[in-house]
């Protein structure tokens, strides 16, 4: 016996209840779409994994009890949404379905190639009433070609640095061919209705890359990005679109939290600790599209700045409970390299949401060529919360570093583990050099200083800078504290 469930629907003017016996589908037509989009998913709803079976199990119950085709309605879609993950894409489609005086219609629906029909959810459905859903047999897909040719001289487009990437076979665009599915759909009358669907994808990808591009006074530099969307999900869209820097993990339980945050609960997801970045509405259609990032933003100071980084993120490890092991970290010695670099200021008005990417740092000359200073990356999580960027350029020459942990401690009643550690920069320079420290708090994300002899700023959830200034032919040394909590 089935058993009836309640699905909260959530509509421009009303949230209400009801059962999700006879649930819906969705609807794509490849006609133009209108770019308006209403709301973003944050404000739509879901069906749970046991609505979907029963919906599955209903609508086969329907399919083999349908008759003689009712007359085909032509459908066009209103609006499209598109957002971005890591692994995955959420696509919303919004679709006009105009019903023929017959009191049903035969809607022909295209979504994204791969789509499985249980992964296909009704939004808002209207006035309408779905009561078969059918899927037609597919075609495979067409191999298609790379992307982009490597450049073969250096170039300050932002995705040059994914050139080598993109004459990847495995990066090849592919001539997919859509999910096709038919719908019959009942209205309470002839006429116009609107409806809208949501259904994630991997054939949405994306990457995202920067320049700097300075002159030869490298007192200021100009910051551009651009982010690379391939689309091989077989049908066009143009779609407001945006991008977030995080994995959408179960999507499911992503539109849960975001109905709970829509109906005034507090939520923790993902998305609200990674800011989405709207790239506004953008026809994404077969292959490689390229959106611009930071068009028209300022030329930014550069200052030249020593980093001694001995640790990088290899080691953070992102649990609640730190690693606890006494040798975790200092089992090799550190590094004793420091590097030449860059510092930006980070603006964090326009650069909010931005996704993490490579970047490089170019020089032009006066004859308008272009030379390579550097390479690093930015807007890692790592450095989410970052002041400055830095990009390296080489080794310092007479500036070496040494890291040496003085002390730890364990307790495992209070359930704190301690560590101290010394950092000493010695100059052999004839003039005094200022550094920035940056330091990884690897053992786990609950941690705290309890002292630092230098001021300290945190960049991201495990990561610090200390900044320090070293004499001529001198030395420094810095010493911090760190406690982990459990």
């Amino acid at each position: 016996m089935l058993r009836r469930r309640k699905l909260a629907i959530i509509g421009p003017d009303r949230i209400g209840w009801q059962p999700s016996a006879a649930p819906e589908a969705p609807t794509y037509s490849p006609s133009e779409p209108v770019a308006a989009p209403v709301a973003t998913l944050a404000s739509l709803i879901h069906l749970t994994s046991l609505d979907l079976c029963i919906w599955a199990a209903a609508l086969a119950l329907c399919v083999l009890g349908c008759g003689a085709r009712p007359r085909t309605a032509p459908a066009a879609s209103l609006s499209d949404e598109v957002t971005l993950y890591r692994d995955r894409a959420l696509v919303k489609q919004r679709v006009d379905v105009v019903v023929p005086p017959a009191d049903t219609a035969t809607v022909s629906i295209k979504v994204a190639a791969g789509v499985d029909p249980d992964d296909l959810v009704i939004l808002d459905r209207g006035e309408l009433v779905v009561s078969a859903l059918r899927v037609l047999p597919a075609r495979p897909d067409a191999p298609g070609p790379v992307a982009r040719a490597a450049a073969a001289e250096p170039s300050d487009d932002p995705l040059g640095s994914l050139d080598d990437e993109a004459t990847d076979p495995r990066h090849a665009t592919v001539r997919a061919t859509p999910t096709e599915l038919e719908l019959v759909v009942a209205a309470p009358h002839a006429g116009p209705f609107a409806m809208s669907l949501a259904y994630p994808t991997d054939r949405l990808a994306w990457d995202a890359a920067y320049t700097l591009t300075t002159t030869a006074a490298r007192d200021r530099a100009l910051l551009r990005g651009a982010v690379a969307i391939r689309n091989t999900s077989g049908i066009a869209l143009r779609a407001r679109t945006y991008v977030v820097d995080a994995e959408l993990g179960a999507w499911r339980d992503h539109a849960t939290e975001e109905l709970g945050t829509a109906l005034g609960r507090v939520g923790s997801s993902p998305s609200e600790l990674t800011p989405a970045r709207d790239l506004g509405i953008v026809p994404l259609g077969d292959g490689e599209t390229r959106v611009e990032l930071l068009a028209g933003d300022p030329p930014r100071k550069l200052r030249s700045v020593l980093v001694y980084d001995p640790i990088g993120t290899r080691l953070d490890h992102p649990g609640v409970s730190p690693i606890s092991d006494p040798a975790f970290g200092v089992a090799d010695a550190a590094p004793t390299r420091i590097t030449e670099s860059f510092e930006i200021d980070r603006d964090e008005r326009t650069t909010q949401g931005l996704p993490a990417g490579p970047v490089r740092l170019f020089e032009r000359h006066p004859d308008g060529s272009l030379a390579v200073l550097g390479e690093s990356r930015l807007f890692d999580a790592a450095t989410r919360v970052v002041g400055a960027d830095t990009v390296a350029i080489g080794t310092a020459e007479g500036v070496t570093g040494h890291r040496e942990r003085r002390d730890w401690a364990k307790d495992s009643e209070q359930k704190r583990f301690s560590e101290e550690f010394l950092l000493t920069i010695d100059n052999a320079r004839p003039r005094p050099v200022e550094i920035v420290l940056r330091e990884h708090l690897y053992r786990g994300q609950n941690w705290t200083l309890a002292y630092q002899s230098a001021p300290a700023a945190k960049e991201g959830p495990q990561q610090i800078a200390l900044r320090t200034a070293v004499p001529a032919n001198g030395r420094a040394k810095v010493l911090y504290v760190v406690v982990y909590t459990w």
